[in-house]
């Protein structure tokens, strides 16, 4: 059994400027991150003094970083010449490398593409890892950057254990993706 201890929420209502600046109030320097790994970053700080060594780190979301995807296609498009810097900001595990870095956490990480059927499986993963002794705790996220404005764009962390003196809640049944598809994902886990 896994206890949520912890959960965070970050949701964007920004320029990328905007978000780079929060990123540097809490001394972070964002200069090459993706808007997707500055909206992880800015999800999951609020919880970085509860966060251990060995925490381990599982990221869901759609797509990764859909405005620097484009960005680095049309760039190829335009002028026949890939950006390796834009496609290192792009690669998936990106933002949870960025996140090992920042909690200067050694525990098992991991991004996983999600949809609204396969919403739970960073929290089945993490959830085996701390059955099996792999982390003893585990900073589950949830990230979108939204590729329109109607979309809700930001981040939802849940750090949990099996520890249960401290917990918040305990993480038993969750709704099933077909109980939830008009809503969006950052909405279904906000609301456990």
């Amino acid at each position: 059994m896994i206890y949520l201890q912890q959960k965070s929420t970050f949701i964007a209502n920004g320029t990328d400027k905007a978000l780079r600046q929060q990123l540097q109030i809490e001394g972070i320097d964002p200069r090459r991150f993706s808007r997707f790994t500055q909206l992880a970053l800015l999800g999951a700080l609020p919880l970085k003094n509860n966060i251990q060594p060995t925490c381990g780190i599982y990221l869901g979301s759609p797509f990764n970083s859909p405005s620097k995807f484009d960005k680095m296609f049309h760039q190829l498009n335009e002028y026949d010449m890939p950006s390796p810097l834009d496609f290192m900001a792009n690669i998936n595990n990106a933002a949870t490398f960025q996140l090992a870095q920042i909690f200067q956490t050694t525990g098992n990480s991991i991004f996983l593409p999600i949809n609204q059927k396969t919403i739970w499986q960073p929290l089945q993963l993490a959830e085996l890892d701390l059955i099996n002794g792999d982390v003893e705790q585990a900073l589950i996220g949830w990230v979108r950057e939204g590729d329109s404005e109607k979309q809700t764009e930001g981040a939802v962390f849940w750090l949990v254990s099996k520890e249960s003196e401290s917990a918040v809640k305990k993480l038993a049944v969750l709704p099933k993706g077909e109980d939830v598809q008009h809503l969006d994902f950052l909405s279904i886990v906000q609301k456990i």
